[in-house]
This record gives C-alpha cells, structure tokens and sequence, in this order.
C-alpha cells in the first residue's frame, strides 16, 4: 500500500486536518488559483503516493477537483456534504468549519478513481429512473451522491462520478430504493 497524502484548499483546511491527523502529510492547493509549484509537488508526489482530493464542496472545489483529476495518475476522492461544511454565520463554506467527525466520516469513505470502468451506468438509465429532465431529478441526485459520498452533483457531473467510481445501476437502484423505504 502506498503512503497517502491529502490536499486541501488552504491553510486553515490544513490546520484543521492537521489537529485530528496530527502523522498525515497534507498539501495545499493555495486556494482557488491552484499555483504550479502546488501542481509541480503532487505531480511528483504521485510517483510513490496517493493523492487524496478533500477540497471544499463549492464551485472552486469543484474546479480544483476537475483539473487535478485530469493531471493525476493515483487518486482518491474525500466528499464532504455542503450541509457540514458552513461556518458558524453560514456566510462561509469549507473544510475548516466541519466537526471532526464530519472530517474523519469524509475521510473514511474515500471514493477510488477507476482508469477503466466497468459500470453499466448510461444517461439514458438516469434518465429512465429521473436522476435527470425530472421536475424533482436535484433532490434525488442531492439523496442518492449524499448516500453514496461522491460530492455534489448536477447530472452530468453525476454520470461522470457514477463512471469514474465504477459504481454500477444495480448500486444506485439499490441506494434509492433503501431511500424510499
């Protein structure tokens, strides 16, 4: 098994994970801009480490996930819930305003990137069971990515995660069946 390392946005992030993962080695992105020496580290880090993405459920999250994604070869993903990532006035969201619990749940459920997948998943199928062009297809996508800890998603942000995680139909019929009960 590889040594892992974790990235995150800032330095507060950092802190933060650094007090609940006092041994973890954690790289941060130095914010939205997502500098190249940042990139230039976790380029060669990723020679004989795996790279954990934990970056803040919003749109600049989102786009760091993106990029880093494409440029990495070992990556994991950590998802943490918009809902637990507010601050106190909820005027600001990031991984430095969860609880540690959130923190150490996000952590536990890391989703491993898969090169070549397997899943069956088709936009027709999200279609079919209106995870997507459904009046109500967000608030499903919003249950179903919250139970399976794969981030926020629109629907195709959704397929992609679906097909990169390698998670199959059966999976997510099964999350929204137990969903309904």
């Amino acid at each position: 098994m590889r040594d892992q390392v974790i990235v995150v946005e800032g330095k507060n992030d950092a802190s933060r994970l650094k007090l609940i993962f006092p041994q973890t080695t954690i790289i941060t992105t130095n914010g939205s801009a997502l500098d190249e020496n940042s990139v230039n580290i976790l380029l060669e880090l990723d020679k004989t480490h795996d790279i954990i993405l934990f970056l803040d459920p919003d749109h600049a999250g989102e786009r760091i996930r993106r990029l880093l994604n494409k440029k990495l070869n070992h990556v994991h993903h950590a998802f943490l819930d918009q809902n637990k990532a507010y601050s106190k006035n909820k005027k600001k969201i990031g991984i430095e305003h969860a609880s540690d619990v959130d923190i150490i749940q996000a952590l536990s459920k890391i989703k491993i990137v898969t090169h070549e997948s397997k899943s069956d998943v088709t936009h027709a199928f999200l279609y079919e069971i209106k995870l997507k062009g459904h009046k109500d297809s967000k608030n499903l996508r919003h249950l179903l990515s919250s139970k399976m800890k794969i981030g926020y998603v629109n629907g195709k942000t959704l397929y992609h995660r679906l097909k990169m995680f390698n998670i199959m139909k059966k999976e997510v019929v099964e999350v929204l069946s137990e969903s309904s009960s």
